[in-house]
């Protein structure tokens, strides 16, 4: 196994792309052993465009993934064929361990949460139509977020506060805490003016929330 290692080790080296051969083979400790050794290109690309820090999250190797993105030459915002960014793919992950890269990748300079992929789709909108709500939250808080339409405010009002699995005081806090993100953010006119009769209206909103009525909710977004 050890000198199957090696042989492995200096193929990688002779020829970078066969390192994703050894993602799919599972040869961790060779890819580990590369990343200590600084013998791989951080944005090297598979066949379909994933550089090797997503193609490491898409096999869960978390530890991997932490080393890579600490490298400054990373492009955290390239895309793949699908116009995927690696926040993109993270948003297909709720796991724990997935929460705390989320939280690194906030911390990058360069990396830009308003990126939209072929579909349109931002990574707030990954995260919400996977149900994953730390996801989701992460991204709002970012100062650099601000790229939201109607629909997507909507729906990001509806996970949070139509979510059986929160009690009513937690929607009420999260309700809060969404129109308090998105008063300091330079958004669209539409947003700006809902999240202002949001504002005006929050004491009925959180009545209705302690009724288990979102009809208050509804029709404010029905007017846009």
């Amino acid at each position: 196994m050890i000198e199957d290692c090696y042989e492995l080790y200096d193929s990688c080296i002779e020829e970078p792309e066969l390192i994703f051969k050894i993602i799919s083979n599972g040869r961790f400790d060779v890819i580990e052993k590369l990343i200590e050794d600084n013998q791989v290109n951080v944005n090297l690309v598979d066949s379909v465009g994933n550089d090797l820090v997503t193609r490491l999250l898409k096999a869960r190797q978390y530890d991997l993934v932490f080393k890579l993105m600490k490298k400054k030459n990373w492009k955290v915002n390239h895309k793949n064929i699908n116009g995927d960014t690696f926040g993109h793919i993270l948003a297909h992950d709720n796991s724990c361990w997935a929460i705390k890269v989320v939280e690194q990748l906030s911390k990058k300079k360069n990396y830009l949460p308003n990126t939209k992929n072929n579909k349109g789709e931002t990574i707030l909108d990954k995260a919400i139509k996977n149900n994953y709500l730390f996801t989701a939250l992460k991204v709002i808080e970012d100062n650099r977020f601000d790229s939201i339409d109607i629909t997507s405010f909507k729906n990001l009002c509806n996970l949070f506060i139509k979510n059986r699995e929160y009690g009513k005081y937690t929607k009420i806090n999260t309700l809060k805490i969404i129109v308090g993100k998105f008063n300091k953010k330079k958004v669209d006119p539409e947003i700006s003016n809902l999240v202002e009769e949001m504002n005006d209206n929050m004491d009925i909103l959180k009545r209705d929330i302690m009724n288990d009525n979102y009809r208050s909710l509804d029709l404010l977004f029905s007017n846009y």
